[in-house]
């Protein structure tokens, strides 16, 4: 399960807050969160520190700068940060484990601290130590849920851990329950609805989460989770937290003319917190409609401001395409180059353009433009590029296996479903004897069609035969997802 963005990826995690008023939760409080998970960290600095000077035992204002620290680190991502801000993090944590209060409030900020510290390390590549402090978090949220079981924003976010967990494949949730940490989709979406639809402070926080987990967990419920996504942002025009999520689920679900909506009107004036990955997003977004002078703009404004090591190695890889399609061989041939020495690999979109530049494979034009198109929902577009591609006997193998997948996927996403079945099973009849990924995510997308049409035997036959393949390129993300298929068919 791999998300376009690392910040995406644990924000279903830490984005939380009591829904109990303390004895000094009063204006004060309500204002610097409010600041704070719209991105305008200053003024909810300032907010916070006036409440921690009068109140420095309050346990939501210890959590509240927390969140603005790890908010600041999670999207900005400057390893020059990183030390002070894990040595703040664990100072907060001895605070809170020392106070004489007895509450849902301190025990559920305990755990949220203890979470945040969990996904910094996550983020810095401390795989280990964030495995440690991610177990003890989750443990005390289930303790201060057994204790105060109406207190919603301890629901909120246990359902997210538990909804996350439930989701990972079998194997390795035998090893979670064995350490205590145990995950259903049902129990977690629940505890997620109770937060949702009843009243209090964090209903919409609780609803964000919703939508961001069910696009997660069901891969046919894009279009919903795209039109919930953009009316909570539109309800919050101020929230450019709101707008991040709304662009993400957008760019995902192949809404790319609506997601760059959002990215223009987003929020930007002075007071923000600096959000470099927002343009590499729309860099993208339009790369998919062939406007490669902005695209090209975007990422490097991206390149300029952005100060941790993920995504350079894509960025480069963007401007590469953006370039060569363009008709600029030259700058093409500088970015190619520039993906070998920028950057890491842990992201799938990082690791992917280190294949391409290791393997120094001059792609179809064709292909090339008919996979852009598709990806940002232009599927007449990309149907009309592929039907000027010439066929011939001598036509590479690759080349033919793709021709046939990305035609399926577009007829997909056109909801042909004969035309798109067919085209599946030429691309997987082509891709024998290969490695290529065509085959297997051809097969999982085929599970999916079959689970649509209420045939669950052929779709438990397609999503088997995806895990099967060896070797390919996104075993882990394609693998996940049939697994998670083959455990809601199980279900049924």
């Amino acid at each position: 399960m791999a998300f376009a963005h690392p910040f995406f990826l644990l924000l279903s995690l830490f984005l939380s807050l009591p829904a109990q008023a303390t004895s000094v939760y009063g204006p004060i409080m309500r204002q610097a969160y409010e600041a704070t998970i719209s991105l305008r960290i200053p003024e909810g600095r300032r907010l916070i520190q006036q409440e921690l000077l009068h109140h420095p035992d309050n346990a939501a204002a210890i959590l509240i700068a927390n969140q603005q620290d790890f908010l600041t680190w999670a999207i900005q991502q400057n390893p020059e940060v990183y030390a002070g801000l894990l040595t703040r993090q664990e100072k907060r944590l001895q605070q809170l484990g020392s106070l004489q209060e007895s509450s849902a409030w301190v025990g559920y900020a305990l755990a949220e601290v203890r979470l945040q510290i969990a996904l910094s390390k996550l983020l810095q590549g401390n795989k280990l130590g964030a495995a440690w402090d991610l177990r003890q978090a989750y443990l005390q949220y289930s303790a201060n849920n057994r204790q105060y079981p109406d207190f919603l924003p301890n629901r909120k976010t246990l359902g997210a851990l538990q909804v996350l967990i439930g989701s990972v494949p079998d194997s390795y949730r035998v090893l979670l329950n064995i350490i205590g940490m145990h995950g259903s989709i049902e129990t977690g979406m629940a505890n997620l609805k109770a937060a949702a639809t009843r009243d209090n402070p964090f209903r919409e926080e609780a609803q964000l989460l919703q939508i961001l987990l069910l696009h997660l967990v069901d891969p046919e419920a894009d279009e919903v989770a795209g039109s919930s996504m953009l009316q909570l942002s539109r309800q919050h025009p101020n929230n450019l937290l709101y707008a991040f999520t709304a662009m993400h689920v957008l760019k995902k679900t192949k809404k790319s003319e609506t997601a760059l909506q959002v990215y223009q009107r987003r929020p930007h004036q002075a007071g923000y917190l600096s959000f470099p990955y927002l343009h590499h997003m729309a860099a993208d977004l339009y790369l998919y409609k062939g406007d490669f002078n902005n695209s090209i703009k975007l990422n490097q404004l991206f390149l300029t401001q952005h100060k941790g090591e993920h995504y350079l190695k894509a960025a480069n890889y963007k401007l590469y395409l953006a370039h060569w399609l363009g008709g600029h061989a030259q700058q093409a041939e500088k970015h190619l180059t520039q993906i070998g020495l920028a950057g890491r690999t842990e992201m799938e979109e990082d690791a992917y353009a280190a294949r391409f530049a290791k393997e120094q494979v001059k792609p179809n034009r064709y292909l090339m433009l008919a996979r852009l198109q598709s990806d940002g929902g232009y599927y007449q577009e990309a149907l009309g590029m592929l039907n000027q591609m010439p066929m011939k006997q001598d036509t590479a193998p690759t080349e033919r296996a793709e021709y046939y997948y990305r035609k399926a996927r577009i007829y997909h996403g056109m909801e042909k479903l004969q035309q798109a079945k067919q085209h599946y099973e030429q691309a997987i009849e082509a891709s024998r004897q290969t490695t290529l990924y065509f085959a297997p995510y051809s097969a999982l997308q085929l599970g999916y069609i079959y689970q649509d049409e209420q045939k669950p035997e052929l779709a438990r036959q397609w999503f088997s035969r995806a895990l099967a393949y060896k070797g390919h390129d996104y075993k882990n993300s394609i693998d996940g997802k049939a697994k998670l298929a083959l455990q809601t068919l199980n279900k049924l």
